[in-house]
Parts: C-alpha cells; sequence; structure tokens
C-alpha cells in the first residue's frame, strides 16, 4: 500500500495521543512489553544495541502510533546494521503486531521508506478506517487454516489432517521425542525434562567454555571429556536452581562459569608437564681479540718474564732448605753414634 504526501501531511499533523511524558512512557512499556512476548527468551539474547534501537522504535510510535524512519537512521544512531533492523520489523510484522505500508517516492512513481503502524496502538483503528487496511491480509492468524475445495469438484481423501505447527507440543507423543537437536544424547537423557529447549542454549555455553580453554593452551579435547564435563555443570546448575530462582541470563552464564573452571583444571597438569626445563647458562669468558700496540706486548712479555724468574727463585730457596735440613740430620746422627 502507498501513502501519498498529503495523506502523509495529514499523518503527521494529526493530534498526539500521549499528553504527558508519563503518558508516553507508559505507552512505550505497552508497546515494548508486546514486542518482548513476540521474542519471548530470544529477547533477552539480543544485543544491547538492538534492544535499545527496539526501545527508540517504541518511543516514536507512542504518540502517533506509527514509525516512518528509516532503517539506516536506526542502524547509525545504534551501531547495528540495517538488516537487523529489517529482521526485527519483519518479525513483528509477521506475528501480526505491526502493519507495514509505504510512502510514496518523491524520485519516482514507485515505492519509497516504510511506515510501521503498531496493532496495538489505539490510534491503530482509526489508521484503518481512513487508509482502508485489510488487517486480515497483514495479521496471520493464529490457529490453522482449513483447506477448502469447489463445490463443482468431488470431495477428495486424504489420508492426513491439515494442523497448525505447533500441534507437536501438545501431542501425546510428544513427551516420546528422543532428543532435542544439537545435544548429546546423555545429555538429552537426563536433562530433557527438566531444561525443555532451553537446554541447546546451555550446551551452547559448556561449548564456548571449552573452546575458550583449547585456545589459551593450543590443544583440543575429546568429545568424551567435553560431554561429561557439560554433563557435570548442568547437574550443578541444576542442584543450584533448586534452592533459588534465577533468569535464564543467570543460568547461561553461571553454567559457562562452572564448566570453564573444570575445563581450566582439566587442562592445567597437561599445561604443567608440557613446560620446559630452563637449563642454567653460566656465562663464557670474553676473549678480547682485538690488534694491541708493539709497548703494550713488549710491557706484558716483561711482566711474564719478571713473574716466571721469581717463581724459579721461590723454587730454589726452597730446594736450598730441603738439602740443609738432610744436612742437619746428618750431623745429629753423627753426633748421636759418637756419644
Amino acid at each position: 500500500m502507498l501513502i501519498f504526501s498529503n495523506d502523509f501531511a495529514r499523518m503527521q499533523n494529526y493530534e498526539s495521543y500521549t499528553k504527558t511524558q508519563n503518558e508516553q512512557k507508559q505507552m512505550k512499556y505497552k508497546l515494548l512489553s508486546m514486542v518482548e512476548s513476540v521474542f519471548g527468551d530470544s529477547y533477552a539474547r539480543l544485543k544491547p544495541e538492538t534492544r535499545n534501537a527496539i526501545d527508540m522504535i517504541c518511543f516514536l510510535a507512542t504518540e502517533k502510533g506509527f514509525v516512518y524512519a528509516k532503517d539506516t537512521y536506526f542502524a547509525e544512531k545504534h551501531d547495528i546494521s540495517a538488516r537487523t533492523i529489517r529482521r526485527v520489523m519483519k518479525t513483528l510484522e509477521e506475528a501480526g503486531k505491526i502493519v507495514k505500508a509505504h510512502r510514496s517516492s518523491s524520485k519516482h512513481n514507485g515505492r519509497g521508506a516504510a511506515v510501521y503502524f503498531f496493532v496495538n496502538h489505539p490510534y491503530f483503528a482509526y489508521w484503518t478506517t481512513y487508509f482502508g487496511f485489510d488487517v486480515q491480509a497483514y495479521v496471520q492468524a493464529e490457529n490453522a487454516e482449513i483447506p477448502c475445495e469447489s463445490k463443482d469438484e468431488e470431495a477428495k481423501k486424504v489420508s492426513t489432517y491439515s494442523l497448525p505447527n505447533n500441534y507437536i507440543k501438545d501431542h501425546f507423543m510428544y513427551k516420546t521425542i528422543p532428543f532435542i537437536k544439537g545435544v548429546p544424547k546423555l545429555i538429552n537423557q537426563a536433562f530433557k525434562d527438566m531444561f525443555k529447549e532451553s537446554l541447546r542454549d546451555l550446551y551452547l555455553r559448556v561449548r564456548m567454555a571449552s573452546q575458550k580453554a583449547c585456545q589459551s593452551v593450543s590443544m583440543t579435547l575429546s568429545k568424551k571429556d567435553i560431554h561429561s564435563i557439560a554433563y557435570e555443570s548442568i547437574h550443578v546448575l541444576f542442584t543450584y536452581i533448586k534452592t533459588r530462582s534465577m533468569s535464564f541470563e543467570e543460568q547461561c552464564k553461571l553454567v559457562y562459569r562452572i564448566a570453564l573452571n573444570k575445563f581450566n583444571e582439566l587442562v592445567q597438569p597437561e599445561d604443567k608437564t608440557n613446560k620446559k626445563e630452563t637449563v642454567v647458562v653460566t656465562p663464557r669468558k670474553i676473549v678480547r681479540k682485538e690488534m694491541l700496540p708493539d709497548w703494550f706486548k713488549a710491557q706484558q712479555e716483561q711482566e711474564q718474564t719478571i713473574k716466571s724468574k721469581e717463581s724459579v727463585c721461590t723454587e730454589s730457596e726452597e730446594e736450598e732448605m730441603a738439602r740443609m735440613k738432610t744436612i742437619l740430620s746428618q750431623y745429629r746422627e753423627e753426633l748421636d753414634s759418637l756419644c
């Protein structure tokens, strides 16, 4: 649907629904809670920048029930990609919480920037009558569609029923589903009934902890070690939440810290054995090999000759003392014999 320039000018000049700041805040929280209900648990896992952009979109829609700023505007304001904004708005549109229209482009006859009308805003009924929105064409019905056939043709026998996509969870065979996709069999059997679909996110935190522990030591762990530590970490989390209530984000942080500590303990002894022993190397005596002047060489030779003479003198004195001692001993023996 196209919104022409005169209609868009009337939209901008229309009276605001919120008169005070308190009313504007209440309306923003109302629209924001609607967005959180659409995303469910995944809303807490969105990036803070994305949540801030959603908060700004809800704030701009409080006055007149629509937002006409471009996706690139929100992307530049909050440092995210325009594709992220489009993906968020598409999710809300598929859930039937907003209706999308387009302004007529001033450069060509085609569509321009998108305008999003919030279904939960009180002014939505007015915009529906003014523009003639076919709400059933935009909003998907929550009930399953019943297939119909033309009256001219005979009714065909169909072997199956047309069931909605969420029939599996209400089916009596739902509890016998063997495993949650992406989670090992051992952990599925032990914790599937306790954590349901959130078990996949908890196991993902354990895998992230194993990757961080392996990066610090440049090694890989076996699947058996990862599965056993994942089982122990989730079991510790289960015993912990029995005594106190925790949000899902806090549970993910806790199981990540538990698993990271266990992986570090597993890797630490191997890291110690791999350390090489440090060898103490004594410094070598530096021998100078540069050229010396002739006068220095002559002085060194003179000192060496003096040292050699002194050593010879000391040796001769010792020999003379030994000889004198032997002579004295001989004289003593002769005197003793005469007596």
